[in-house]
């Protein structure tokens, strides 16, 4: 049944979150040193790997992502996870406040989709894109459509407003 589960459910994308995350505050080793939640480096590495079968605990996840989002980062795998429900998660700003988010959204949007065009034109370059390219264009690719979606999901929320 796992093996069923591991076909149909975005477990690799969870990973990748997983892994975002990470490096967003600096790597597994900085974040056993930052003591920012339970779990040996070793451990937290784990949780990243596509080929092991464990996955972060759900207090080890909000810890960790709560320490990116309090470091100006993004919940990425709050994002993926609602993204693999069907749902988008915005930030309450993007609601409550849209014109700066949108602004904001559309920067953030545009380098994204710059970083995943350089990133493909570096794994491209030399004719073969490796099981290991291919891995990061995905996750980079995941960022960069999670940021086109915000800024999106920003602009309906500005139109909702009359524009304002």
């Amino acid at each position: 049944m796992a093996q069923d589960r591991g076909r149909i459910l975005p477990f690799s994308g969870f990973k990748a979150a997983w892994r975002m995350l990470l490096d967003t505050l600096g790597g597994v080793s900085a974040v056993e040193r930052a003591d920012i939640t339970r779990g040996s480096a070793s451990l937290l590495s784990r949780y990243g790997q596509v080929h092991e079968s464990v996955f972060t605990p759900i207090d080890i996840m909000y810890e960790i992502e709560k320490a990116v989002v309090d470091a100006g980062g993004r919940p990425e795998f709050l994002m993926a996870y609602a993204d693999a429900l069907g749902f988008v998660a915005v930030p309450k700003a993007a609601v409550e406040n849209p014109l700066p988010v949108l602004d904001t959204a559309a920067v953030e949007a545009i380098g994204a989709v710059g970083q995943m065009a350089s990133a493909f034109y570096e794994a491209a370059k030399d004719g073969v894109i490796t099981p290991k390219e291919a891995e990061g264009l995905a996750a980079v690719g995941l960022r960069a459509g999670a940021e086109v979606h915000e800024f999106t999901e920003a602009a309906k929320a500005r139109a909702a407003k009359g524009g304002r």
